[in-house]
């Protein structure tokens, strides 16, 4: 009978030992997914403007040659058209 008592005893306590785990993962999920994850900010660059067509764009996707920028290799190929 007292091996008994101890096997319910142990059961009893590993029974609720994994429902204090459950219930804490279940709450860290809450948290985790009630806190809202800030979107990482672009880095600002200067907008250049296109010497041949007028379009502005970042200075990072231009063609820059002979001191003027384009937005692509046919309209640096092509030349200016707007003045300076």
């Amino acid at each position: 009978m007292s091996k008994l008592l101890f096997w319910a005893g142990i059961i009893l306590v590993a029974l609720i030992v994994m429902r204090l785990l459950a219930r804490h993962s279940a709450a860290r999920h809450r948290r985790a997914r009630a806190t809202p994850r800030r979107p990482v900010p672009k880095r600002m660059q200067s907008m250049v403007q296109c010497a041949h067509c007028g379009l502005h764009l970042p200075s990072s996707d231009a063609i820059h040659r002979d001191g003027r920028t384009w937005c692509s290799q046919e309209h640096a190929k092509a030349g200016a058209r707007i003045s300076p």
